[in-house]
């Protein structure tokens, strides 16, 4: 998966007026001489947000699954979609640029233009796009300050099939396995900050076209949501001991949260479910496989810095987290046993999306042992109910 850019030029047309004597009028380049001192009243901003699309999605030949209508239909695009409206919020900041947000308004543009009045100081301003939910029911939850926002999403519940419950086995890691949270919806997020509206007219430029005076921002909207494209390749399952998916597969230790203003995840870990599909008779490094594939949304990586068009790397602290795959497979006797398999190194080199692969040897897999109580599919633990949950996962 390549790199993408999204970039929003907020181009502000502030239309000003001098006062002389008892008479107003509206500036004229005539006007405004050289050394002229001017008193304006407080501006009227006409902002345009020109959403630039630079993006790609490069499926090259490390990605075996393919995309099919079938795989989307169920998960839809395999990419990022055009945002179509936006939410502003306008942080007031007085006359210096490192104090706090005295205050701030927002509101809602369907259109890439709007006009607001502006007081004379320093502004941040943050725009994120709208959340598009599949279907109708946003997960993800806003949590609003005066100084920024910070978004999560909704616990998932009902999602386990057949659960069981045994004692975890001590050899099992469970790092970051604090509860199950839903993907989130994909959006994107930019927050220019320290705008200087300024009373002197040399601040800005001189439009002839639009004959006003014009201040630009310039603002990058970055996505808020990574998405992961995840395969687990089967090979040496010629004799079909493994049949089919249930569909059931997590990946821990991921962010929780992120900052909509700044774009950094939170530090708090959690497991986010996913489902899957068997694919049969495909090829994978020139041999005969059996793939089983799916995607992924989620905040990414804990503590981890926003994505950048220069392609930052993973630039956090992440203590000892390590980011397990875990998924079930269905044996041709129909036991169903749940695998892991360590990602670590894999989610650090694609900090901000990627592609995660899993190779099996399905030869040196150990079958489900016999018995109706010895096999039971993945065991998701629900936020509610996270420091009540015993895991157990056979390797």
């Amino acid at each position: 998966m390549k790199a993408f850019r999204l970039t929003i030029i907020c181009k502000v047309l502030v239309a000003m007026a001098v006062v002389t004597g008892s008479v107003v009028s509206c500036i004229q380049p005539p006007l405004h001489l050289p050394g002229q001192e001017l008193q304006m009243k407080i501006p009227k901003v006409e902002t345009e947000l020109s959403v630039i699309w630079d993006f790609e999605v490069s499926l090259d030949s490390a990605w075996y699954y393919g995309w099919d209508a079938t795989d989307d239909s169920i998960w839809g695009h395999i990419g990022y979609t055009m945002p179509k409206s936006y939410e502003v919020h306008r942080y007031f900041k007085g006359e210096h640029p490192v104090s706090w947000h005295s205050s701030v308004d927002a509101f809602s543009i369907r259109s890439t233009k709007f006009r607001r009045y502006f007081q004379f100081g320093y502004y941040d301003m943050l725009f994120y796009s709208e959340i598009d939910s599949k279907d109708g029911t946003q997960v993800v939850v806003m949590n609003e300050t005066l100084d920024s926002i910070t978004a999560t999403t909704t616990g998932t519940r009902g999602l386990s099939r057949s659960i069981f419950r045994s004692k975890a086995t001590e050899s099992s890691d469970t790092t970051g396995a604090l509860g199950l949270l839903n993907q989130p919806e994909i959006f994107y997020g930019a927050y220019p900050e320290n705008i200087y509206i300024s009373p002197n007219l040399e601040d800005y430029e001189y439009d002839p076209v639009e004959n006003l005076y014009i201040k630009h921002i310039d603002a990058r909207l970055r996505p808020l949501v990574y998405i992961y494209l995840v395969q687990f390749v089967l090979y040496n399952n010629e004799d079909g001991k493994i049949k089919a998916v249930n569909g059931n597969a997590a990946l821990s230790s991921m962010a929780s949260s992120t900052n909509v203003n700044t774009g950094r995840t939170g530090n708090k870990p959690a497991v986010v479910y996913f489902n899957t599909r068997m694919k049969k008779n495909l090829t994978a490094k020139g041999r005969n496989c059996d793939v089983i594939g799916g995607k992924l949304t989620t905040f990414g990586l804990c503590d981890n810095e926003p994505y950048t068009r220069s392609g930052a790397m993973y630039a956090g602290s992440r203590s000892n987290l390590r980011n397990m795959l875990y998924f079930d497979l269905i044996w041709k006797n129909d036991g169903v046993k749940t695998y892991e398999f360590d990602v670590t190194d894999q989610c650090l080199t694609q900090a901000h999306g990627g592609i995660l692969t899993v190779y099996i040897d399905c030869a040196t897999l150990t079958p489900p042992a016999p018995g109706p109580t010895s096999t039971g599919s993945l065991f998701i633990p629900t936020v509610e109910d996270y420091d009540e949950v015993y895991w157990e996962f056979e390797i």
